[in-house]
């Protein structure tokens, strides 16, 4: 059996980056708002490769769901959208180095995330986690995940404690491509991750007609808009928040979400015109 451990070699360098990068704190600035509006560009740091919440086309183009949020707050705002890929790993480094402006990336609204960074509220998308497993798979309850090896993404906050809980090994890789090409080849038992993007992913990708998710999702996942600590009279984060909770309230969210297969989301349907 493979050995059991979090993360190793490379893996685990890039992982202490990660940690460096997070706990250093973003300068103060002097009006975050201000300064987008006079460059007339917002600059968003989004995903490339999570169908349909935000990848990129064969021309190159950024499309899915927080693409199109992400276009919305940029006409609220009056300016133009400009989009940079991040991932789990690197997003937060970004925000913290000035490479973008707001996290619209699938981030997970944590208590260690708050210190680091303003999370926008209320929480735009509601999400859990769930392993994605060949069919025929032993694992039939959370706890057969005891001593397993599992496959991840760098950055995602779930794995470290869901390693410590199961005993496990939990082998991250740079996003969900590469981690589901790994379980294929057999490198891990299952792939831990958001449910509804493991679900979403299983049903419309023929590669994976072979795959399933054999438990039932667990603990709650929610994701925000992320903007730096800092900014003057948090007038950037105060107007993402209005526009977020308008959004809910219209149930305009809950129409972006239709073409992009996510109507049927919990958390949208529960907070869509309240």
């Amino acid at each position: 059996m493979l050995a059991k451990r979090y993360v190793s070699g490379g893996v685990a360098m890039l992982s202490a980056v990660a940690v460096l990068g997070m706990t250093s704190v973003a300068p103060a600035q002097a009006d975050k708002l201000a300064d987008i509006k006079k460059a007339g560009v917002v600059k968003f740091g989004v995903k490339a490769d999570i169908k349909p919440w935000a990848y990129v086309d064969s021309a190159g183009k950024h499309i899915g769901f927080e693409i199109d949020m992400a276009q919305h707050v940029a006409g609220k705002l009056g300016v133009k959208a400009d989009f940079t890929t991040v991932t789990s790993a690197n997003r937060i480094q970004y925000l913290q180095q000035g490479k973008i402006d707001v996290i619209l990336a699938t981030l997970s609204d944590t208590p260690k995330r708050r210190k680091i960074i303003k999370m926008v509220h209320p929480n735009y998308f509601g999400d859990a986690t769930n392993v994605l497993a060949p069919k025929g798979t032993k694992l039939k309850t959370w706890a057969d995940l005891k001593d397993s090896v599992l496959c991840g993404v760098q950055g995602s906050f779930y794995n470290k404690p869901f390693a410590k809980e199961y005993n496990a090994e939990v082998k991250a890789f740079k996003g969900p491509p590469e981690a589901i090409a790994a379980l294929k080849q057999g490198q891990c038992q299952a792939f831990l991750f958001s449910d509804q993007i493991l679900r979403i992913q299983q049903e419309t990708e023929a590669s994976l007609k072979d795959y399933v998710l054999p438990f039932e999702p667990r603990d709650s996942d929610l994701w925000a808009l992320g903007v730096n600590h800092g900014d003057k009279d948090a007038s950037l984060a105060k107007l993402l928040s209005g526009i977020v909770k308008d959004l809910h309230k219209s149930g305009k969210l809950l129409e972006m979400a239709k073409p992009h297969g996510l109507a049927g989301n919990p958390y949208l349907r529960a907070h869509a015109n309240k």
